[in-house]
């Protein structure tokens, strides 16, 4: 899915389909990935690869303000003027967190050189799950002992932009926590009026961003909001998702299929990010569970991973799979299983 401008959007069965070109959704998902899979493998030519790539392409997306581009077309030229919420979200969770915890020191200093340039849009932002994107960056690049899925490497970054972050971190939590208040019922803890996509990422942001800055009532909130998505999708040992098909509106029945593989990676990084919050190694074992689905733990038994392939199918339908691998279902399955791994051996390194 890589190549001379960066990560395309979509494929037709394993094929890239270059006639929808690239986005900075999918350029920062890999080049979180990236960053990530290099705590694990330091000397992995691939992540080095995949993430220069990915960096070069937010670079390249940025605007002079500090938003972003987000759709380049094959030949290489920008189709928007700005960027969606989403793309711009996922780009500073992105470098929130390669700018604290990115393994390359070159990866570090121009990730904080995009985030500190796009800072000053974050309370801009108005909707739910790209807010949440840019507190989990936030979260890393104030505190990514407390706030990161791995720990910092390197030097600290400048002062100023930490500070910023923290500061920006906590404005999004509050905000977040009076919002969640505001449209709560007690049969309903959730934010809006249905559950759409990218489910797991509101509560994880929310109990990242509790856990950076010791905000009791925001925890408490965060964790009301996972344990009501986990008693829709993950009430026994096994993980299903909201599907595509129709959603669930409050009230009504919840969609089935088309389940997602962004909705089994968002529900492995909540569980985690519970883990660490309250020391509870029960929610690792959930993690690993929702994690399962990728490799046949769902409804229909069927794996979505073709890990030997190097890809992961765009979802689950009733009795089979879609049969395409883009950037976004490949990328979620790389994240989570980066995220498990250094679970586990964070945990087997603490045990020794």
């Amino acid at each position: 899915m890589l190549d001379r401008f960066g990560m395309v959007q979509f494929a037709i069965g394993e094929k890239p389909d270059l006639s929808f070109g690239y986005c900075v959704d999918d350029n920062a998902r890999a080049f979180l990935a990236s960053a990530l899979a290099l705590h694990l493998r330091p000397g992995s030519q691939d992540a080095r690869i995949v993430g220069e790539a990915a960096l070069k392409f937010l670079e390249l997306s940025q605007r002079g303000d500090g938003l972003f581009h987000n759709l380049m077309d094959e030949q290489g030229a920008f189709t928007d003027d700005i960027g969606s919420e989403d793309c711009f979200g996922r780009a500073v969770w992105a470098c929130g967190v390669a700018s604290r915890c990115a393994p390359v020191a070159e990866w570090r200093e121009r990730s904080r050189g995009l985030l500190g340039a796009a800072l000053k849009h974050v309370d801009g932002m108005r909707w739910l799950r790209p807010r949440s994107y840019a507190v989990l960056g936030l979260a890393a690049a104030a505190d990514p002992h407390k706030g990161a899925l791995f720990p910092p490497a390197g030097d600290d970054c400048d002062a100023g932009l930490q500070a910023s972050a923290l500061s920006a971190l906590r404005r999004q939590c509050s905000r977040l926590a009076l919002e969640f208040q505001e449209n709560a019922a007690p049969h309903w803890q959730w934010w809006e009026p249905q559950l759409t996509w990218g489910n797991a990422r509101p509560a994880e942001a929310l109990i990242r961003a509790a856990t950076v800055t010791a905000d009791a009532c925001a925890s408490n909130l965060g964790m009301q909001a996972l344990r009501f998505l986990a008693s829709v999708t993950h009430e026994r040992d096994m993980f299903l998702p909201i599907g595509n098909e129709g959603w669930y509106v409050r009230g009504g029945r919840r969609a089935v299929y088309d389940q997602q593989p962004i909705e089994a990676c968002g529900m492995v990084d909540a569980w985690l990010a519970a883990a660490r919050l309250t020391g509870d190694a029960a929610y690792r074992t959930k993690a690993l569970e929702a994690f399962g689905w990728f490799l046949g733990l769902n409804s229909e038994g069927l794996v979505v991973a073709e890990v030997a392939q190097g890809g992961c199918r765009d979802g689950l339908r009733r009795g089979g799979v879609n049969p395409n691998m883009g950037a976004e279902s490949t990328l979620s399955y790389v994240h989570a299983h980066i995220a498990i791994a250094g679970a586990f051996r964070h945990v087997a390194a603490e045990r020794a």
